[in-house]
């Protein structure tokens, strides 16, 4: 693409002002000698780069540079003489070194820039790269960000019923000419996402692959109750920004024109989407900071009531939610999802937070009396593990924490919360409701913290337990289990061969041989005892991954 083409406003930014627009909240402008200096593409420094390489209109991202030395001012005065636009250093607290720094830049004329502490490199990179492919904000009907304006836009030029959704299929903005729309759409609408049986079988036809893998207007033709629709992918730079979907409303086809509709859109959509990524990311991590402030304790609940909502002053309870087994990102995003989608929650507002065993919830504005207060919590507690457990198909225990009077006061009731999820995990029996608070199932917590101290422990010998791990399986059964379900079932021989299937002459033939083998002292209590503990130990690291 030549410069001609890299300037017009049509297709790109083209200045620093506008690229700021998109990009504001990730850094911090020190020095803008020249708001309106054009920007052509960004350029990660290294200080091994032959002195001759062209880089005037560069946005300059300098990620080893320190900020607080003299290499950076050297480098603010050669990126002066070499017209690059703006420079990117890492972020730094000291007032009076980023003033000396923003007089550098000043008086080489190039723009300072630093990078918000709240984010990282690769996000900087990411959305600059997707600014500089943008094109220029329509200066008319929409303005930077609008995207309730896009839509109704679009919605009028196709006349259907249009969702500009993120890359998870959340619902960033709607808007339908008429009101008879199908159910699917509807329920999108309502419940601000996609539902998650529609996502699943979309994934697996493929959809998803073929939308983020080109620019193209992707029709569907109607199906049953669903209507027509189209959908196109807004990206740039490599970064998945959302996308636009139209459905037909009820009766009424699409037209041929809404294909070149969407797809002018989807171009048109891109800084408006990178705009709210940008301020949305920001103000999540200024509300993901507070809250992780007060819930680890000490924090400011009132400076989490100021971008949350929540009342500072009202009760407040934190539920922790989990489920067995190693817990990635894919499982926890999973979690979080279907809390967010489940309803009615007690209070007046509430927060979901990623946590090591699962989310948490912070629920605020609750009942103005402890006692209500807590029927709230364990009435909600147990709704949730219900409808998680049905709706992901596994076991989704959460713990209870104990009303609090005040969102200060949240971190004594996240740590109980998580105890009592640790707890009920521990636990080989489902209660119900698979809920508790952390006196209800405190023999458990203890005992889960006594395994997880003797699990670390060297021992001098290697036990009988420790000799069955190593032995074959025999007659398709491994030793160790049938000495689990021996000691699950109260060391009573019948109930544990039923338990596998197993007629109960076979069992004590083979309970006895293990006995012969490997020196299991059956009979002796203390024994059993020791490889109880062993068997529990190896069932809570299996558990944990």
């Amino acid at each position: 693409m030549g410069e001609d083409a890299w300037n017009r406003s049509a297709l790109r930014a083209g200045t620093l002002t506008g690229l700021l627009a998109l990009t504001s909240t990730l850094v911090d402008a020190v020095a803008l000698p020249e708001p309106l200096a054009p920007v052509r593409h960004l350029s990660v420094f290294d200080p091994l780069d032959p002195p001759g390489a062209n880089r005037a209109g560069t946005v300059l991202v300098a990620i080893g540079v320190d900020p607080r030395s003299a290499v950076a001012e050297d480098l603010l005065r050669e990126a002066g003489a070499d017209r690059v636009t703006a420079v990117v250093l890492r972020g730094v607290a000291d007032r009076a070194r980023r003033e000396r720094l923003g007089e550098i830049a000043e008086r080489a004329g190039t723009a300072l820039l630093l990078r918000a502490s709240w984010t990282d490199w690769q996000t900087v990179i990411a959305t600059v790269r997707a600014a500089l492919e943008s094109p220029a904000p329509d200066g008319g009907n929409v303005l930077l960000g609008d995207l309730g304006g896009l839509a109704r836009q679009i919605a009028r030029a196709v006349e259907g019923a249009v969702t500009i959704e993120d890359p998870d299929s959340r619902v960033l903005a709607h808007h339908a000419e008429s009101i008879d729309v199908d159910r699917i759409r509807l329920w999108t609408v309502l419940t601000g996402a996609v539902p998650e049986e529609r996502r699943k079988a979309m994934n697996r036809e493929g959809f998803f692959k073929q939308l983020w893998s080109s620019n193209q207007v992707l029709h569907r033709l109607p199906e049953g109750d669903v209507p027509e629709r189209m959908a196109v992918a807004v990206q740039a730079g490599g970064m998945r920004l959302g996308s636009i979907w139209v459905a037909a409303i009820t009766g009424k086809a699409l037209g041929h024109e809404a294909v070149d509709v969407l797809r002018a859109a989807a171009e048109a959509a891109v800084p408006h989407l990178l705009h709210h990524r940008t301020h949305h990311e920001a103000r999540h991590a200024l509300l993901l900071g507070a809250a992780r402030a007060v819930l680890d304790g000490p924090g400011s609940g009132a400076l989490l009531a100021g971008y949350s909502g929540l009342p500072a002053a009202a009760r407040c309870a934190v539920l922790a939610v989990g489920a067995p087994g190693p817990v990635d990102d894919a499982r926890r995003a999973r979690l979080e999802r279907a809390v967010r989608l489940h309803q009615p929650r007690p209070g007046s507002d509430y927060l979901v937070l990623p946590a090591e065993r699962g989310v948490l919830v912070l629920l605020g504005g609750l009942a103005n009396t402890p006692a209500d207060a807590r029927a709230q919590v364990a009435d909600y507690g147990g709704r949730l593990s219900d409808a998680l457990s049905a709706r992901l198909g596994v076991r989704v225990p959460v713990g209870l924490g104990p009303v609090q009077a005040r969102l200060d006061d949240a971190a004594r009731s996240r740590r109980a919360a998580e105890l009592a999820l640790g707890g009920l995990l521990f636990r080989r029996e489902r209660p119900a409701p698979d809920c508790a608070t952390v006196e209800q199932v405190a023999d458990a917590v203890a005992l889960r913290q006594f395994i997880e101290t003797a699990d670390g422990l060297p021992l001098p010998v290697r036990t009988s337990v420790a000799r069955l791990a190593e032995a074959a399986p025999q007659n398709g059964r491994h030793p160790l289990e049938l000495l689990s379900a021996y000691l699950r079932h109260g060391e009573q021989k019948g109930p544990a061969a039923d338990s596998l299937g197993m007629p109960r002459a076979t069992f004590n033939r083979q309970l006895a041989k293990l006995r012969d083998t490997f020196g299991l002292e059956t009979a002796d209590a203390d024994a059993m005892l020791l490889a109880r503990i062993q068997l529990l130990a190896r069932e809570y690291r299996a558990d944990r991954g």
